[in-house]
């Protein structure tokens, strides 16, 4: 009865008539970039040992969606705090269960991270988002919104890159066009005087100002072109994601393993109860 019946009876009753249902939705993507991996040796020798920036972008994203600033995110749209902690969802599953006492949003984003995941092949770089919710519209929802995100993320992270990578060009070239303005400023300055007493001397400073408009010039051109060639590499470099598999609304709960609950839960009595007696008999052998 305790080791066996009592604990078969309350899985019953727990997957056939208390368990709520749990929806899950799954959404598949990968991270793309411009560039050819294996363009250069470096990128090659990477490539050889499984190591990729397709892979390094991909677990990015995951460990974006499974942070708490994307959990804040969620719960601010969504209210999802408040949909997981639905009076409607058995006591086990809706947060914060077990521990009513601790409703913090740390508590909140162990719960959370239970709820979805991401797992990100090695081989492909695709990414698989998973997602638990007590509804078809709240699984639907969670995902979509999560993949939004990551494209956000994924935008900001190339806005930054192509920032980093351009303002130095951009600096060489302000700086050169300063030194052309300059040197063309003072040899214009320079032609317009009239000097009687040294002609020589104005001559001499006019060709040495010529001489440095034309080196600024030069220096203005190497400027411009390392930038063209800045913004090509920041647009070879720039990574975006590309859905594979959109999440559908589910019309059918997944979760829990009700007929699988109760074996397991039977199957383990059995074995504990068999122990138990194994035990009780060698109790009785021993003392006999």
């Amino acid at each position: 009865m305790v080791t066996v019946v009592i604990p078969t009876v309350v899985a019953v009753a727990y997957f056939g008539f208390y368990a709520s249902n749990i929806y899950v939705t799954e959404s598949k993507f990968v991270i793309r970039s411009p560039q050819k991996l294996g363009s250069s040796s470096f990128m090659d020798m990477f490539s050889k040992i499984g190591v990729s920036k397709s892979d390094e972008d991909s677990f990015a994203v995951r460990e974006y969606i499974l942070s708490r600033d994307a959990m804040k995110v969620l719960n601010q749209d969504l209210k999802i705090k408040d949909a997981y902690s639905d009076p409607a969802i058995d006591a086990i599953e809706r947060f914060p269960g077990w521990r009513y006492w601790d409703s913090s949003l740390e508590a909140f984003y162990r719960y959370y991270q239970k709820h979805v995941g991401v797992e990100v092949d090695s081989a492909s770089s695709i990414a698989t988002l998973s997602v638990k919710g007590f509804s078809p519209e709240d699984a639907l929802n969670i995902n979509l919104k999560l993949i939004e995100m990551s494209e956000a993320f994924v935008n900001k992270l190339n806005e930054r890159a192509r920032q980093d990578l351009l303002k130095s060009a951009n600096d060489e070239v302000n700086i050169a066009k300063a030194k052309v303005e300059n040197t063309t400023l003072s040899l214009m300055q320079v032609r317009t005087q009239k000097s009687d007493n040294q002609p020589d001397k104005q001559v001499m400073a006019q060709q040495r100002l010529a001489l440095e408009k034309t080196f600024a010039e030069q220096q203005l051109a190497t400027a411009m072109t390392a930038l063209e060639q800045s913004r090509i590499e920041a647009i070879r470099k720039q990574v975006y994601i590309e859905r594979i598999t959109q999440p559908v609304k589910p019309d059918y709960p997944v979760l829990p393993e009700r007929l699988k609950g109760i074996v397991t839960t039977l199957v383990l009595s059995m074995v504990f109860w068999g122990i138990l007696m194994l035990l009780v008999a060698g109790v009785k052998e021993h003392h006999v």
